[in-house]
């Protein structure tokens, strides 16, 4: 199973099998991951794409079709393609 991350120094694919974690300290956050989660958040809260929704099922898949479209828009506006 593999794993790939885009960040500010271009593509990082992991290899998960071979790359166990064990401890925090081998788990690398960038540094602008707090800030795109506060934002996320803030307009996550601010849409409430759960508005309408019949239960809890649909909610859930409220909230995950307006994420994919929140960070596809971020994307393009960031002008990287990947």
């Amino acid at each position: 199973l593999k794993f790939e991350v885009v960040g500010s120094e271009g593509p990082l694919v992991m290899d998960v099998e071979s790359q166990r974690i064990f401890c925090a300290e081998q788990i690398n956050v960038p540094p602008e991951l707090p800030k795109i989660l506060k934002q996320y958040t803030k307009a996550l809260i601010r849409e409430n794409p759960t508005e309408g929704a019949a239960d809890a099922g649909n909610a859930k898949l409220a909230i995950y079709e307006w994420s994919a479209e929140y960070f596809r828009q971020k994307l393009a506006e960031s002008g990287s393609h990947g």
